[in-house]
């Protein structure tokens, strides 16, 4: 179970996984020690998976970032997940007990790059269904 000391230092490394012990230390008026052990022991048991960076799509010239929903024939279920592994401008894939049953994170340059990759997507035996959403402005992540 997690402490209000171990919660304050995830939300300080998920505002920027950067910040060194030092920093979350002088925050929540601990010691350097003590933090740095409570996040080894975060770690060790599974509680911080990894420490990460998040990027700029557009840097990489992904300007059109969009959620597509996904249907499938259940029985092809598994078939169309690993298909949509193999499409590198999908970057999130997850399943979903909403109106749709895959979920989709995409990269694309533009409208007609996303076009392409929703083809692709259409192409994929098994599936019945891909509604495309593209993300206009994002409020929180």
């Amino acid at each position: 179970m997690l402490d209000s000391i171990d919660k304050k230092i995830i939300e300080i490394l998920k505002e920027d996984s950067r910040t060194t012990n030092v920093e979350i230390a002088k925050k929540i008026k601990r010691s350097e020690s003590t933090v740095r052990q409570r996040v080894m022991k975060l770690i060790e048991n599974g509680i911080i998976k990894r420490f990460s960076i998040e990027v700029n799509p557009s840097a990489f010239g992904y300007n059109t970032i969009s959620y597509i929903g996904i249907n499938t024939h259940p029985s092809k279920l598994l078939k169309v997940i690993k298909s949509l592994k193999k499409i590198s401008d999908i970057v999130t894939i997850a399943t979903s007990t909403g109106d749709y049953m895959i979920i989709c994170k995409i990269w694309a340059e533009d409208g007609v790059h996303l076009s392409d990759i929703v083809d692709k997507v259409e192409d994929i035996d098994g599936v019945i269904e891909v509604l495309p959403s593209i993300i206009q402005e994002k409020h929180k992540e």
